[in-house]
C-alpha cells in the first residue's frame, strides 16, 4: 500500500494557535462503504472553515493508479536562512518572557512533554525562558482512494526543548498523544524531522546548525507512546565574532508514506561568551527577555524598585528635569516599547568610552542632590546599557537610594545577565513588581 503527497500539512506559525478538532467529529462520520474495493464515501472534514489536514493520501493495492508518478519520500525542507537576531524577532513578533517564580518553579526540573501540556492543553508555541521552550498542536491527515477521504488520522503533536549552559546543544522531545482514527486507516510510516538554516548579517555569518536525532517511524510507534529524540548544536568554530556566535532558525516537521508537512518553525543561539560562564550555551532566542527581578515591596531592592518605577511610569517627576519644551521618554519598560541594550564595559574601545561617560553623567548629576548617610546614587536606564546617562537625550533618571539595596539591586542584574544568557549589545526589558 503506497501513500503518495496530496497536500503539505499546514505549518504552525510562530505565536499562532491552530484549532482544536472538534470532540464530535468522529462520532459524526458516516460509514465507510466500499465496492470492489474503491471507497464511496464522500469527502469528510471537520468543518468548511477548518478542513483536516490531507497530508498523504492512500492508493488501494501494491501498484499506483495508471499515469501517476512514482512516490519519492521527499526530503523535510529547510528554513530560510537567517538575516536578524532572535531579539529583533522577538521585538516585532511581540514574543516576551519575564523570569517570575512561578515559571521557574514550571521549569525547575527542565521542561518536558508533560509540563509542555500542562501549560498549553491544546495547542500554542512558548518560550518560557531562554532555556524552555514548548510547542502543541493538533495535527492529521486524511487518507484518500479514488478522490474520496475514507479516513482520517489526527493526534496532539507536543515538542519540549531544554537549552544548556556549559555546552552548545539544545535538546528536543517530540510526543503524540490523543490519537483519533476514523474509517479505514492502517499502520504506516509516520515520522519527525529536523531541518536547520545558517545567518548572514551585518554582524557576521554562520552555517547551518547540526541537527541530529531519532523517533519512532511507524504510527504505531507513537501510539505506544514512543517518542523522538533530536540535538541542535553547533560548534565554536562554526561562531562568528569574539563570542563565537551562532544563530539558526529551525524546523519540525512530520512525514508519512505521502509526503512531509512543517510543524513549527523557530529559532536558537549559540555562544561562548567567556563574561558568562565557561564552554558555552544553546538558548531559544526568538524572545524578548524581560528582567523581572526587582520588586517595591522588596526588603532586597525596593528602593531600587521603586526609583525604576518612577522612571518607567512617570518620567516627568525625576530629576533632572527636562529642558524647557521638550518631554522625557525613559526606554525599558514593555509599555514603552523601547529596549535596554546591553553594554559590557570592557568589549572594545567604544564600550568602555560610553560606560565611562554613563558613570561620569551620574555622578555630576548627582552631585547637588542632598542625601543622608549610607545612602548612594542610583541611576536608571542602567550604566551596563547603551541607553544610560552618558547617551546625552536627557532621557534617564538619578536618585539617592539605601546604599544596600543599590548593592543588591547590582549584584542582582548582573546574576540575572548571566543565568539568562545576555550577551553584549542583547535587547532586554525590565518590569517591576
Amino acid at each position: 500500500m503506497h501513500w503518495p503527497i496530496r497536500r503539505a500539512l499546514t505549518a504552525a506559525l510562530v505565536g499562532a494557535a491552530c484549532t482544536a478538532l472538534p470532540a464530535t467529529y468522529a462520532a459524526a462520520q458516516p460509514a465507510v462503504s466500499t465496492a470492489g474495493g474503491i471507497a464511496t464515501t464522500p469527502v469528510q472534514v471537520v468543518d468548511a472553515a477548518h478542513p483536516l489536514p490531507a497530508l498523504g493520501s492512500r492508493w488501494d493495492g501494491d501498484r499506483a493508479p495508471e499515469g501517476s508518478a512514482q512516490w519519492r519520500e521527499p526530503a523535510v525542507r529547510p528554513p530560510a536562512a537567517l538575516h536578524e537576531h532572535g531579539d529583533v524577532t522577538a521585538q516585532r513578533l511581540g514574543t516576551t518572557y519575564t523570569s517570575t517564580a512561578e515559571e521557574r518553579s514550571a521549569t525547575a526540573t527542565g521542561v518536558d512533554l508533560a509540563t509542555c501540556r500542562r501549560l498549553l492543553p491544546r495547542s500554542g508555541e512558548r518560550i518560557l525562558n531562554h532555556y524552555a521552550y514548548c510547542h502543541v498542536t493538533p495535527v492529521g491527515y486524511s487518507v484518500v482512494s479514488g478522490g474520496k477521504v475514507i479516513g482520517t488520522v489526527s493526534w496532539r503533536n507536543t515538542t519540549a526543548g531544554d537549552g544548556t549552559r556549559g555546552s552548545r546543544v539544545i535538546r528536543l522531545v517530540t510526543g503524540m498523544d490523543e490519537f483519533v482514527r476514523t474509517g479505514v486507516t492502517t499502520d504506516g510510516k509516520l515520522s519527525i524531522g529536523w531541518a536547520t538554516s545558517g545567518y548572514h548579517g551585518p554582524d557576521g555569518s554562520n552555517k547551518a546548525c547540526d541537527a541530529r536525532g531519532s523517533g519512532p517511524e511507524l504510527l504505531s510507534g507513537w501510539q505506544a507512546g514512543g517518542t523522538a529524540i533530536y540535538t541542535i548544536s553547533s560548534a565554536a568554530s562554526d561562531g562568528y565574532g569574539r563570542d563565537k556566535v551562532a544563530r539558526c532558525a529551525i524546523r519540525s516537521s512530520v512525514t508519512n508514506s505521502g509526503g512531509t508537512g512543517t510543524v513549527l518553525d523557530n529559532g536558537v543561539r549559540f555562544d561562548s561568551a567567556n563574561y558568562l560562564g565557561s564552554n558555552g550555551a544553546g538558548i531559544f532566542d526568538r524572545v524578548m527577555p524581560v528582567m523581572g527581578q526587582y520588586g517595591v515591596s522588596s526588603t532586597r531592592n525596593g528602593a531600587v524598585a521603586r526609583h525604576i518605577q518612577l522612571a518607567q511610569t512617570n518620567p516627568g517627576a525625576t530629576y533632572p528635569p527636562p529642558p524647557a519644551g521638550h518631554t522625557k521618554s525613559i526606554p525599558g519598560g514593555i509599555a514603552s516599547g523601547k529596549p535596554l541594550h546591553r553594554l559590557v564595559s570592557n568589549w572594545d574601545a567604544a564600550a568602555a568610552k560610553a560606560y565611562a561617560k554613563n558613570r561620569s553623567v551620574v555622578r555630576s548629576t548627582c552631585a547637588p542632590l542632598r542625601h543622608q548617610a549610607g545612602e548612594e546614587c542610583d541611576e536608571y536606564p542602567f550604566a551596563s546599557s547603551w541607553e544610560g546617562a552618558g547617551k546625552g537625550d536627557g532621557n534617564f533618571s538619578v536618585k539617592y537610594v539605601d546604599g544596600t539595596q543599590n548593592g543588591n539591586a547590582g549584584t542582582d542584574l548582573n546574576n540575572w545577565y548571566v543565568a539568562d544568557r545576555i550577551l553584549h549589545n542583547d535587547a532586554f526589558y525590565v518590569v517591576i513588581h
